[in-house]
């Protein structure tokens, strides 16, 4: 448990009705570690009342990562307006190394024969920007858990970043869901980096991969997610803060 502490994946029972979740991060290497935590405390989380998820500092990874908690944290679908790529050799040649990296276990299928998919498009579009799901609006549909806590509250900072804050933006369509903290890092509008070879061996060129389909009416980037409710410098303790306004 300590070490679960340290390194920020733990639940811990905080009072009688609410119970913390913190997670630190959202990279891949760390998805089986997150769904195996929640596996652990099924129990916890269909019979608390209320659920603090504290993400702050988290600077993203996947979005696989949390993708179990949604039936206990939505009350509805997810609408979003998705993404679209820039089509280069670079993101065709990093497609094809995840391929070409990912074994051939049941958990991987799905998503390696949608990136199959996803090069054969994309071969045919170099230079054009492609949005693969070829939908104006993409309907992201949740099987709501009979049980769930009855609030959620996001702990959230200028640290997290990236799929840190698509989880927030997502979070905010739930009605029971409700973001605590300062507006996040705002790194969502452009995502998927890759190095691209530019001719200057001493340098590598970091560039995005694609770009949300919202720009630029619903920009993220510079701004951050913003919290429902904002904790200035005065509140010392978010942890408590929390609580107080969950249970009072």
């Amino acid at each position: 448990m300590k070490l679960n502490e340290i390194e920020g994946f733990y639940f811990k029972k905080l009072t009688d009705k609410t119970v913390l979740l913190r997670l630190s991060a959202f990279d891949y290497f760390y998805v089986e570690r997150i769904e195996k935590l929640i596996d652990a405390n099924i129990n916890l989380i269909e019979n608390c009342e209320n659920l603090i998820i504290d993400v702050r500092d988290n600077n993203g990874g996947t979005d696989n990562a949390y993708e179990k908690l949604l039936p206990y944290i939505c009350t509805n679908s997810i609408r979003s307006l998705g993404t679209e790529y820039l089509v280069t050799p670079t993101l065709i040649d990093g497609l094809q190394n995840w391929l070409d990296q990912t074994p051939d276990e049941e958990k991987y299928l799905k998503d390696k024969k949608m990136v199959r998919g996803w090069i054969k498009l994309f071969k045919n579009h170099m230079g054009e920007f492609v949005d693969p799901d070829s939908t104006d609006v993409y309907i992201t549909e949740v099987e709501i858990a009979v049980h769930s806590p009855e609030q959620v509250i996001i702990l959230a900072n200028k640290n997290t970043a990236s799929s840190g804050e698509a989880f927030l933006f997502r979070m905010k369509q739930s009605k029971k869901v409700k973001i605590l903290g300062t507006p996040s890092y705002g790194a969502l509008d452009y995502a998927s980096q890759r190095y691209f070879e530019f001719g200057c061996a001493n340098y590598q060129l970091l560039l995005p991969t694609w770009r949300a389909r919202r720009l630029p009416d619903y920009p993220i980037d510079n701004i951050g997610v913003q919290p429902d409710i904002y904790l200035d410098k005065s509140v010392e303790d978010w942890l408590q803060f929390a609580v107080d306004y969950l249970e009072n």
